[in-house]
């Protein structure tokens, strides 16, 4: 790969990655934000269960109690949700950035060019050069 083209590779590399943690990261927020409501209601629930609490007959403070209950696992759940979890896409498409650029550092332009002129792909393309200049020397003479 040439080192244009190995650049080109890792930005599209890095493009891939930071669309996907992007993309996990709004949902974490999404999720967090859920929690944050529900957690609220559980905060504001209990508080109304304490006042009831206070009133001689326990119905309602025990059916305060369970919707307060239910909304802390609800809260629970939904903050469980968003907890981190590994992107294999990411993860891959950061090797692959870091292969490419780790390539890129270690090309040399200059032994590329030897190499290619050593290749036997070259050889026909060195004989017409040499043959050329061989040919343009003789027309002289």
């Amino acid at each position: 790969m040439r080192v244009l083209q190995m650049l080109d590779v890792a930005a599209q590399a890095e493009g891939v990655r930071l669309r996907r943690e992007a993309t996990v990261l709004v949902r974490r927020a999404g999720w967090i934000a859920v929690a944050g409501v529900f957690g609220t209601a559980a905060l504001a629930t209990a508080h109304v269960a304490a006042v009831a609490q206070l009133v001689p007959a326990f119905g309602l403070a025990v059916a305060a109690a369970m919707i307060a209950a239910a909304d802390l696992v609800l809260a629970g759940i939904f903050a469980m949700l968003a907890r981190p979890r590994p992107d294999p896409v990411a993860e891959e498409a950061r090797a692959l950035r870091q292969t490419m650029l780790a390539s890129v550092g270690a090309r040399n332009p200059l032994r590329d060019a030897l190499g290619f002129a050593a290749t036997r792909a070259a050889v026909p393309l060195l004989g017409a050069v040499v043959a050329e200049a061989v040919a343009g020397w003789l027309k002289r003479r």
